[in-house]
């Protein structure tokens, strides 16, 4: 008998050694292997700051915890998946084949870059980032792109940031087309991709000023774009983290155009974020824009991948996948389906996709 009572003490005191990382104080957490006084202190803040983990890998946003300690830990740590919220999908609208368009969003394929072009019927035109460049004498992707689409005025031009994959096509496009504005984030950067764009809006003799955080644009009665935030002045700053953010809507559809933001601009957008029916997925789905609390407040119904054909950095990531897969969301990807087109009138919403015949 006394052999029986001590196994199960024993079971009893192994179960006693889990520790639920949602719920652990101070105390408990200091009992776990590399979790010191302040580690203990930073899993809090993080969970009181962002809500509770999802996952143990999430403790890898946890300042100093590092792989290797989660490693220790998987065995020590649980989550009470009954304390973890459901997914939110109340914003999620009806997707059908058809419909009479009040907005029209095509995220273009570019290759490795960002363009995207929001149509309002009856209203105003905005393209936002250029892609790359094509090399020497070429016509860059975006422009092809544009001149499928039927395109031959745009009234405001504007960008995340002034990276190469993201203004490299701009000044063909000023060239190209009818531009009647452009608002530049205003980002110190020395290139000769960005100067020749600068070029070209001086050339064209449009009209010109910066984008501000909170600025509002009107594109038709229906259609709003708010500028989310935008990148700062300072010299050494980090255009991907600066990267301008647009959030557009219409009705009860709404999408959010990223750039190249990464986890510093994410972590500090989390507390703010809205839910979206269309996220333009930061970074072309690089591992360094995966903030999950930042993503889980975003809960996209479609999750759009920019990116190029066999592209030399790996975009997008298999683990950026799947992060979005778990979230519920409806993966479509530049590189393998083409241009894609989502339109709405503000109440559902239809999406179609075109393959280039030039890269």
């Amino acid at each position: 008998m006394n052999w029986i009572l001590a196994i199960l003490l024993s079971f009893s005191l192994l179960s006693n050694d889990y520790v639920n990382i949602n719920t652990a104080d101070e105390k408990a957490l200091q009992t776990l292997p590399g979790i010191g006084p302040v580690r203990a202190l930073n899993i809090i803040e993080y969970r009181t700051l962002f809500g509770p983990f999802m996952e143990i890998f999430e403790l890898e946003y946890v300042s100093g915890i590092s792989s290797g300690t989660i490693t220790m830990l998987e065995d020590l740590v649980f989550i009470d998946t009954g304390l973890v919220p459901a997914a939110n999908t109340l914003h999620w609208i009806e997707k059908v084949d058809s419909l009479s368009p009040a907005l029209i969003v095509s995220y273009l394929d570019v290759g490795q870059g960002d363009a995207i072009l929001l149509e309002a019927v009856g209203g105003k035109t905005l393209l936002f980032d250029g892609g790359p460049d094509a090399g020497g004498p070429l016509e860059p992707p975006v422009v092809f792109r544009l001149r499928e689409l039927n395109v031959d005025t745009i009234d405001i031009l504007s960008f995340s940031h002034p990276h190469a994959d993201h203004v490299g096509g701009l000044a063909s496009v000023m060239r190209n087309f009818t531009v009647l504005e452009v608002l530049d984030p205003g980002m110190p950067y020395s290139s000769w991709i960005y100067e020749d764009f600068l070029n070209s809006v001086m050339d064209a003799g449009c009209g010109y000023r910066f984008l501000e955080t909170g600025m509002t644009l009107q594109l038709s009665p229906l259609v709003t774009v708010c500028v989310v935030s935008v990148g700062s002045e300072e010299t050494d700053l980090n255009l991907n983290e600066n990267s301008a953010l647009l959030r557009i809507t219409c009705g009860d559809f709404s999408t959010l155009l990223t750039g190249d933001m990464e986890e510093k601009s994410e972590r500090t957008l989390t507390p703010f974020a809205q839910p979206v029916t269309v996220l333009k997925v930061p970074h072309h789905g690089s591992l360094t824009s995966v903030f999950p609390p930042y993503l889980r407040k975003l809960s996209p119904q479609i999750a759009v991948f920019s990116a190029g054909r066999n592209n030399r950095f790996g975009h997008p990531h298999p683990r950026v996948i799947e992060i979005y897969r778990e979230l519920g969301s409806e993966i479509l990807r530049t590189d393998t389906q083409g241009t894609i087109v989502v339109q709405t009138d503000g109440e559902v919403f239809s999406i179609s996709t075109q393959m280039a015949g030039i890269q």
